[in-house]
C-alpha cells in the first residue's frame, strides 16, 4: 500500500513537472536603420509580455509588446521623428503574437512565429534566433529584417533625404516563470 502511494506521489510530481510553464517577459529591442549620413540604431527596453512553454508538446504560445514612445538613440530629434513614424498617439504599442516554433528547442536554434503587430497592420512574421531554457528562466535573442513601408509607415527624411526602407531588428527578451 506504501508503496502505490509513493508511486502515485512520483506520477503527479512529473505530470506537474510536464505542465506547461508561463513566464512573465521584459527585454529590449534594437533596430538599426541606414539614412543619409550613415548608419545609426535605437533602443527600447519597454517591453513586457507572456510566453506560455510546454516541454512536453514542444509548444509555444503568448503576446510580447513594446511601448513605441520609449525610443532611446542618443539622438533626441531621431527619437522625435521615430514617435512621428509611429504615430504613438494612434497605435502607442506594437505586438508580437506567438503562435508557434520551429526549429531544436534543446540545440537552441529556433524561429518563432506568429502575427506582428506595428502601426495598425498585422502580419505573419518569423524570427529566427536562439533559446535557452532552465532553472524557471527563458532566454530568447533574434533578429530580422522589415520594411517601414510594409507597415504603411512614411520613412522619415533629413534634409530630404529619406531614411532608407529596409531595417534590422534585434530582439531579446527574458522570462522567469510565474
Amino acid at each position: 500500500m506504501r508503496l502505490l502511494r509513493l508511486m502515485a506521489v512520483f506520477l503527479a510530481f512529473g505530470f506537474a513537472l510536464a505542465a506547461p510553464v508561463t513566464y512573465q517577459v521584459t527585454g529590449s529591442i534594437v533596430y538599426q536603420a541606414r539614412g543619409p549620413m550613415g548608419t545609426f540604431k535605437g533602443e527600447n527596453t519597454q517591453v513586457i509580455g507572456h510566453v506560455v512553454w510546454d516541454d512536453k508538446a514542444q509548444t509555444v504560445s503568448g503576446e510580447v509588446c513594446v511601448d513605441l514612445s520609449a525610443w532611446d538613440s542618443g539622438e533626441p530629434l531621431r527619437d522625435k521623428h521615430t514617435r512621428t513614424m509611429f504615430e504613438v498617439d494612434r497605435f502607442p504599442k506594437a505586438c508580437f503574437k506567438i503562435t508557434g516554433i520551429q526549429g531544436d528547442v534543446r540545440s537552441g536554434q529556433v524561429t518563432l512565429l506568429g502575427e506582428l503587430s506595428i502601426h495598425g497592420v498585422t502580419r505573419p512574421a518569423q524570427i529566427p534566433g536562439t533559446v535557452q531554457i532552465s532553472g524557471g528562466r527563458i532566454v530568447f535573442d533574434g533578429s530580422f529584417e522589415t520594411k517601414n513601408t510594409d507597415w504603411d509607415m512614411r520613412r522619415p527624411s533629413l534634409l530630404g533625404f529619406k531614411v532608407r526602407d529596409l531595417v534590422k531588428v534585434r530582439v531579446h527578451g527574458e522570462g522567469v516563470a510565474r
